[in-house]
């Protein structure tokens, strides 16, 4: 039996877009305007990044390094958001939201507003994008003793 047999995704979560499954995490997109994924532990009943096993945390630190480093490569960034915060979906993950200058609601936070959804064919492209460059990246790698650093594996 597997560490993540029993994960379940909470309702909120199933009517997001599937990206891949990582070691660790499923990773899911949102629909709204900005590019905007989420990184969610396979791991039954945790709440907050504490919640992990030790190895878990360190996994999930290294997907965050990576998707982070996707997004940046993949949309035009001049900031990310990178944020748990769970107060109304109280399953972990990490949101991870490419932001820039000429985005709608900047500088503001993103969090409780009013957004766009994205269009299907812009919706089509991202995630076609998304998917193609987080399934080429080795990620099993990162549970073997490598680090990945900016999207290349390197030995420890």
């Amino acid at each position: 039996m597997g560490k993540e047999d029993n994960f379940v995704l909470l309702d909120a979560f199933r009517k997001k877009c599937f990206v891949i499954d990582w070691p660790l995490c499923r990773i899911l997109m949102e629909d709204k305007e900005f590019p905007w994924i989420f990184l969610i532990p396979r791991r039954p009943n945790i709440r907050q990044m504490n919640h992990l096993s030790p190895e878990d945390r360190l996994i999930l630190m290294e997907e965050i390094t990576v998707a982070s480093n996707l997004m940046e490569q993949l949309f035009p960034t001049d900031m990310l958001n990178v944020a748990a915060i769970g107060n109304k979906t109280p399953q972990l993950h990490i949101h991870i939201i490419s932001r820039n200058k000429q985005d709608s609601l900047w500088p503001d936070v993103v969090w409780g507003r009013q957004m766009q959804k994205l269009p299907d064919d812009k919706m089509d492209h991202n995630l076609s994008v998304i998917r193609t460059a987080f399934a080429a990246i080795p990620m099993e790698s990162a549970c073997e003793g490598k680090v990945i650093i900016h999207s290349k594996v390197m030995e420890t």
